[in-house]
């Protein structure tokens, strides 16, 4: 063995050891919960009565596929995910093609719009919640103005849904316009310029060139975004509890009030089936990734 192989072998040890503790306490903290929340899915326990808990099976799981709760929260869950995301993609790329431009004022528009990305849930959660109350909020305050009707918003059962659905795209659209500006701006200029002058332009521009190029990193964006919405909780819980009545009970919310009736088992086997959807999603969309990037590479290569 040379002494540039030693050193090389020694330098990985090194660096191994360097990150071995880290490496430890984040795999301690994703694989202990997940094995003991696993573990009480298989249970009867009981927040209130710990004396009680026992071995039951799939008993928990069998109790969640027949209640009409847990049916309607993944209604209201699927509906939140299909309506929230596809207007956050549709608008964020409408402002990423709009600010896809050289102009000296877009630097300042960008640090503008990311701002209610860094906003904490909590405070706007609280925030639309007094905006949308009916008496007091500013936006029936505006309506009136403007000679419109008031609505009750977040405390109507026809309305409520739609009210939340309204302040998490307020904050997420800004995100999705910022990753897929930064998919165009990645774009080759020798490629936008051959585009000019062939007169591609208009909607033959955005499904030939821009499309095609950012594809990735609209998966990729989607990807977060559906996950994201699929296991959202703070801002609809913050603002509605869930209700009016199950109004707004989707998944996240209703895995956390069988937790306040004590049920610890049957909140771990709800857990157990969120996360196993999100992983099926997640994996959906690497394959897509990989099919593409390898369909991208046989191009290239023919």
């Amino acid at each position: 063995m040379t002494h540039k192989s030693i050193l090389r072998l020694s330098e990985g040890r090194i660096a191994l050891f360097l990150v071995l503790p880290t490496l430890i306490i984040l795999i301690g903290l994703a694989i202990f919960p997940l094995g003991w929340a696993g573990a009480l899915a298989f249970r009867v326990e009981n927040l209130f009565r710990p004396d009680i808990g026992k071995w039951v099976g799939f008993r928990n799981f069998k109790y969640l596929l027949t209640e009409d709760t847990f049916w309607k929260s993944i209604r209201l869950t699927l509906v939140w995910c299909v309506c929230v995301v596809s207007i956050q993609m549709a608008l964020g790329f409408l402002f990423a093609m709009m600010l896809d431009t050289r102009a000296r004022i877009v630097g300042v528009l960008r640090t503008l719009i990311v701002i209610p990305v860094f906003i904490s849930p909590i405070a706007m959660g609280l925030t639309w919640q007094f905006m949308f109350e009916p008496v007091t909020g500013v936006i029936n305050y505006c309506l009136e103005l403007l000679g419109l009707p008031g609505g009750t918003w977040h405390t109507s059962t026809d309305t409520a849904l739609m009210a939340v659905m309204i302040a998490d795209i307020w904050q997420w659209t800004p995100f999705v316009t910022l990753i897929l500006l930064a998919g165009m701006q990645g774009i080759s200029p020798e490629v936008i310029e051959a585009a000019r002058l062939d007169k591609v332009r208009g909607w033959k521009y955005i499904t030939k060139i821009v499309i095609p190029l950012i594809w990735p990193v609209v998966m990729v964006v989607l990807l977060l975004r559906l996950v994201d919405s699929i296991r959202i909780f703070d801002l609809v819980y913050i603002i509605t509890r869930g209700g009016p009545g199950t109004a707004t009970l989707v998944a996240s919310v209703y895995d956390f009030t069988i937790f306040q009736a004590g049920r610890i088992g049957v909140m771990a086997a709800y857990g157990f089936l969120i996360l196993i959807v999100i992983n099926l999603v997640v994996i959906l969309f690497l394959r897509l990734l990989y099919r593409q990037e390898k369909e991208a590479r046989i191009v290239q290569k023919a």
